[in-house]
């Protein structure tokens, strides 16, 4: 019995759409991380992931910073569909979603373990506050960040009168000015060169960016006061996701148990030792806070939440109170 011309239509239409699903899809991921970075190296498995999990039909090129423009052109360009992922720091979001800014309120958390348990319970409702500007995959740790200068900081009043680079967020310009420094929200890649101009006399920075980046060479100090636990998120283009099949989102959705929040925080401070060891043995210094000195940091920080909230658009407040309701559940 022959097959009919329409059967070998039908056929060939069916070889054509199942041939068209497997094609693989390579997106374009722009990190504002150095490539030496704990953050790039997380981002790195996740993306061996990736193509382990879609069984090599998802390769993602990741782009590091710089490569295609600061964080915030970077972010701009995902969010129109030109760049399909960004992975940044949350403070260059929250220039998108305002009601993130809340996490990294200067010691927002009590402690590490505070973080790990109640960051990766606001996904839902950071997604919910972002809305269709973006598909956010995760949150992720990425760094402590504390003060990096040319003198121990082991009080906030030594920042009087100093230029400080705070992070572009109004909460770390809030907490800088409070303390009676400049805070100049510059973006991270032009900081190095801001400090060896001496257009800032101290730095809000995590130690192994600050290494990488080549910062302690002007600023050799470091100052444990750990204003925050530094923050990233890993979102796609709306456009980008729209175009991925099931199976592909898939594999980038279960992916992400390699940015595993508490297996990457032990990551992060066997990491952060040894580029304290490299400072030390490079002749710069690592200074440890007293409990009392700790203490007046979290005050002075503490003290400008309110101020900080209520400059914040959207629903900052509420997403505030979900923060603390997280803590809570999760205790100290």
């Amino acid at each position: 019995m022959g097959i009919s011309v329409q059967g070998l239509l039908t056929a060939l239409a069916v070889c054509m759409a199942s041939a068209a699903q497997t094609e693989p899809v390579t997106l374009k991921l722009a990190t504002g991380a150095q490539d030496s970075t704990i953050w790039a190296k997380q981002t790195q498995a996740y993306v061996q992931k990736v193509d382990e999990l879609s069984n090599g039909q998802v390769k993602i090129e990741i782009f590091y910073a710089g490569q295609l423009g600061s964080m915030g052109d970077t972010l701009t360009s995902a969010l129109s569909g030109r760049i399909d992922m960004w992975s940044g720091s949350l403070p260059i979001l929250s220039g998108i979603v305002p009601e993130l800014d809340t996490m990294m309120f200067p010691f927002m958390f009590d402690s590490d373990e505070q973080t790990v348990c109640a960051v990766p319970r606001l996904t839902e409702a950071a997604q919910e506050a972002a809305g269709r500007k973006f598909h956010l995959l995760t949150f992720a740790p990425v760094e402590h960040q504390a003060m990096v200068g040319s003198e121990p900081l082991v009080s906030p009043d030594l920042l009087k009168g100093k230029k400080v680079r705070s992070a572009p967020s109004s909460s770390s310009i809030n907490f800088f000015q409070s303390i009676g420094a400049t805070p100049l929200p510059l973006p991270a890649e032009d900081t190095p060169s801001a400090a060896s101009t001496h257009l800032v006399d101290a730095v809000n920075f995590g130690l192994t960016y600050a290494m990488a980046s080549g910062l302690t060479e002007t600023l050799p100090v470091y100052t444990r006061a750990d204003v925050l636990f530094s923050l990233g998120a890993v979102i796609v283009s709306p456009r980008s996701w729209a175009k991925l099949d099931d199976q592909q989102k898939a594999a980038l959705t279960d992916a992400l148990s390699v940015m595993e929040f508490g297996a990457k925080l032990q990551e992060i401070l066997a990491f952060e030792k040894a580029m304290s060891d490299r400072l030390t043995q490079a002749g710069g210094t690592i200074v440890h806070l007293t409990p009392d000195q700790q203490k007046l940091w979290e005050d002075a920080a503490r003290a400008t939440w309110d101020k900080s909230l209520s400059e914040l658009k959207g629903d900052a407040t509420g997403f505030f109170e979900t923060i603390q309701q997280a803590k809570a559940d999760c205790g100290s």
